[in-house]
């Protein structure tokens, strides 16, 4: 079963791929910015401001969380929860705006909770991410506040918290491959003129995040099947 989700998470997301990234385009352009800026200081010879200037991290961190209440609501959105599965950009990012601070807390909760489970036994953390990750789209999609989405995660989803579990742990694996793969050809880059290495660092840093709103995907799509299945 949770191979299946898989399968489908990716079909998903090579079907809707292009329609996504101009969706993504409002957060691409700040994300891609930051990104070269930590670049250039690094060039510079700056590597460890590059590494911890909240000035550029933070700026990237919020960026990531819009792109995934986003994502979440153009999934929702083109698996026709809602009224309109293909709306306006200005539709999509203000339903994804509502939920933008919510998801935050949640992010940091939830996030707090699973690493907790992990550095403990392992086997909590799994099981806390499939009870408590669907949070995320509750938080964006029912516009809940953050414990009261984390609370009915839990609720709903504990019973099929291993399956999920199971689904993003093999998923997470995949996705540091990949972003190892795009951190390697980076380096191949050193050695080319600049101009040339800031355009081909920004399209690897485009593709990183576009890649990273596959769990985003998994966890929309998994709200929308287990709502169909309960009812």
């Amino acid at each position: 079963m949770f191979l299946r989700r898989l399968r489908d998470t990716l079909q998903f997301f090579w079907l809707h791929l292009t329609e996504l990234l101009w969706r993504l385009a409002p957060v691409a352009l700040p994300f891609l910015l930051f990104g070269n800026y930590r670049f250039v200081m690094i060039h510079a010879g700056d590597t460890e401001k590059a590494m911890s200037d909240p000035l550029t991290l933070l700026p990237q961190m919020l960026a990531g969380v819009a792109a995934t209440a986003l994502t979440i609501v153009y999934t929702l959105r083109k698996l026709q929860v809602g009224k309109d599965p293909s709306p306006g950009l200005a539709t999509l990012w203000r339903e994804a705006a509502w939920g933008f601070p919510s998801l935050l807390a949640v992010q940091l909760l939830a996030g707090a909770a699973i690493l907790g489970g992990l550095l403990l036994l392992i086997l909590p953390g799994i099981y806390l991410m499939g009870a408590l990750l669907p949070a995320y789209v509750i938080a964006v999609h029912e516009r809940q506040a953050p414990v009261a989405a984390l609370k009915a995660s839990w609720a709903r989803y504990r019973g099929q918290a291993w399956a999920l579990g199971a689904d993003v742990l093999l998923l997470v694996p995949c996705l540091l491959i990949i972003f190892s793969g795009l951190g390697a050809l980076e380096q191949l880059l050193n050695d080319t003129p600049d101009i040339i290495r800031v355009v081909a660092m920004s399209a690897l840093d485009l593709v990183a995040m576009l890649f990273a709103q596959l769990p985003g995907i998994l966890l929309a799509r998994f709200y929308v099947m287990e709502d169909i299945s309960a009812n």
